[in-house]
């Protein structure tokens, strides 16, 4: 199972794309309020710093995969624990993405279906894809799907122009204030970190020491899109109706109305996305698969993706509205998988990783 750089690029591109534009933006706005791209600015230096340490962890144990290399830097109990408290986090936040996109659908397309209807279905999609191609399959598929979801956000910036009001946008700073704007590029600097899961990919990368640009670059293009959309969404809406909106680049996208001609193009967006969603499902379901074969020491870690689906589709079930998956984003993955999980455990494998490189290289031979 190899996987090229670029192919990466696509996948982290899709999968950091597929949230972050639609529920960053309207918390960073609520605190932020016009300043709200600025936060979003921030949010992507952070993103870029914290990619840049999970990248420098992965390189300097390149063939091995968080599971393995947590024991080997702090012996087999740790290490396992560690690699426990990361699985654990990504079945928590791949149930909460596949509960938000049904609850999502369920809203916009399918009022009367049922949302487990929904979610089985995507379940099934991913089980499908992890079965047949693993993560190569995801990767290709990725450069399938990326590049739509670029061009379609592209198109759709053009098309609201003539709904833009640029003095919503102003004044610029003098109403927020340095702290506002931090505070505010917190929630989407959480969803870049997302690419933390490149210590689970790396060894399955094809030329590891290549993938440094291609993985920036994909933290990069969804910060300029998010900042974009921010821009969009404050001259479109204004900070006051921008802040309440769950899904502001949706509503956006529904305001379009160019000469009474094109219209609805919220259909052709939410089909691309839900490529994007499938993408960011199938990646986790991969990693979560994986990392639980290495845990409990099964060879064949296709033997796990019927548990981890069956499992994440279940955790999926248990909150009844979007409120709670909201919820789950501000009260725990901002508040302790963030700082501990994206931050602080990644600064703390390079330390010991490069602490531990010294004394050994200064051991006699």
């Amino acid at each position: 199972m190899k996987i090229s750089p670029w192919q990466l690029f696509w996948m982290f591109t899709t999968l950091e794309i597929s949230m972050s534009i639609w529920l960053t933006v309207s918390p960073s706005i609520e605190i932020a309020r016009q300043d709200a791209w600025i936060s979003l600015v921030v949010a992507g230096v952070i993103g870029l710093f914290v990619t840049l340490i999970c990248l420098r962890v992965s390189q300097r144990h390149s063939s091995h995969t968080l599971v393995e290399f947590a024991q080997k830097l702090f012996g087999k109990w740790i290490g396992k624990l560690i690699a426990v408290l990361y699985i654990l986090m990504w079945f928590s936040v791949s149930s909460d993405i596949l509960r938000i996109f049904s609850l999502f659908i369920k809203q916009f397309l399918f009022h009367n279906t049922p949302i487990w209807v929904i979610a089985s279905l995507m379940v099934a999609a991913m089980v499908y894809i992890n079965y047949a191609g693993s993560i190569e399959a995801i990767a290709r598929f990725s450069e399938m799907a990326g590049p739509l979801l670029l061009v379609g956000i592209i198109i759709t910036f053009g098309l609201n122009l003539t709904n833009l009001h640029p003095s919503l946008i102003l004044p610029i700073y003098a109403d927020t204030g340095i702290q506002s704007i931090l505070m505010g590029s917190f929630v989407n600097a959480s969803f870049l970190g997302e690419s933390m899961m490149i210590m689970m990919l790396t060894p399955f990368i094809a030329n590891s020491q290549k993938m440094v640009k291609p993985t920036l670059l994909a933290i990069f293009v969804p910060s300029v899109i998010a900042v974009m959309t921010a821009i969009m969404v404050i001259m479109t809406f204004g900070a006051n109706i921008g802040s309440t909106l769950i899904f502001p680049y949706f509503s956006m996208v529904r305001f379009i109305n160019y000469l009474e001609f094109v219209q609805n193009m919220d259909v052709w967006i939410m089909f691309i996305w839900i490529f994007s969603v499938f993408v960011k499902l199938a990646i986790y379901l991969f990693i979560n698969s994986y990392g639980t074969a290495q845990l409990l020491g099964i060879k064949n870690w296709r033997n796990v993706i019927l548990f981890a689906a069956i499992l994440i589709f279940t955790i999926s079930l248990v909150p009844a509205n979007i409120v709670g998956m909201l919820d789950y984003a501000k009260y725990v993955w901002i508040l302790y998988v963030f700082p501990i999980f994206i931050v602080g455990l990644p600064l703390l494998f390079l330390l010991v990783s490069l602490v531990r490189g010294h004394s050994l290289a200064q051991q006699p031979k």
